[in-house]
C-alpha cells in the first residue's frame, strides 16, 4: 500500500515539475529585475503595506458588526478605522510611509542584534557561541547602517523584497532540478 502512496507523489512531483521551473525562472527573472530597480521595489513594498492594511481595516469591520457585540463592537471598529487610517497614509505618502517603515526596520534589526548579542554572552559555555554573537553584531551593525543613511528608505526595503522574491525563484529552480534528477518517476509515468 505504501507504494502506491509514494508512487502518486512521484506521479505529482514529476507532473507538476514544468509548473516549478516556470515559477523559478518567473520569481528569478523578477527579483532580478527588482534589484536593478531599488526606488520601485519598495515603492510596490509601501503599495502592498497599504492594502494589506485597507484588507485589514475591512476585516476588522466585518468582524465588529458580525462576530462581537457590545463594548469589544467599537474597539473592533476602532481598530478597523487605524488600519483603513494607516492604509490611505501608505498611498497617500508613500515616501514618509517607506522612511517610517525603514526606520522601525531598522530599529527592530538594533534590538534583536542586542538581543542576540547578550544571549551569545551568557550561553558563552555552550559550543557555537561565537556564530551566534556574530550573526547579533552583524544585525546590529546592518541595523545602525540603515539608520544612520539618508537615503536607505529609499532602497532598504525594495532591496528585501527583491532578495526575497529571487531566493524564491532559486528555490523553485532547485526544487525542479532536484525532481528531474532524483526522484524516481512512478510506474504511471513510465
Amino acid at each position: 500500500m505504501r507504494t502506491v502512496g509514494n508512487d502518486l507523489v512521484r506521479h505529482q512531483l514529476h507532473e507538476n515539475r514544468k509548473w516549478y521551473l516556470g515559477l523559478g525562472i518567473l520569481l528569478t527573472i523578477f527579483g532580478v529585475v527588482l534589484l536593478a530597480a531599488l526606488p520601485f521595489a519598495t515603492l510596490s513594498v509601501v503599495f502592498i503595506f497599504g492594502v494589506l492594511m485597507m484588507i485589514g481595516g475591512l476585516l476588522h469591520f466585518v468582524a465588529a458588526f458580525k462576530i462581537f457585540e457590545g463594548g469589544f463592537r467599537w474597539l473592533w471598529a476602532l481598530f478597523g478605522l487605524l488600519y483603513l487610517v494607516a492604509g490611505y497614509y501608505a498611498f497617500s505618502t508613500p515616501v514618509k510611509t517607506a522612511i517610517i517603515l525603514t526606520n522601525i526596520l531598522a530599529i527592530i534589526l538594533i534590538i534583536a542584534g542586542v538581543i542576540r548579542v547578550l544571549s551569545a554572552l551568557v550561553f558563552r559555555a555552550i559550543q557555537g557561541w561565537g556564530w551566534t554573537l556574530f550573526s547579533g553584531l552583524l544585525t546590529l551593525i546592518t541595523g545602525v547602517i540603515i539608520l544612520m543613511s539618508p537615503d536607505a528608505p529609499f532602497w532598504v526595503l525594495g532591496l528585501f523584497l527583491a532578495v526575497d522574491i529571487l531566493f524564491q525563484g532559486i528555490n523553485y529552480l532547485t526544487l525542479a532540478s532536484y525532481i528531474r534528477r532524483e526522484v524516481p518517476k512512478s510506474s504511471a509515468d513510465q
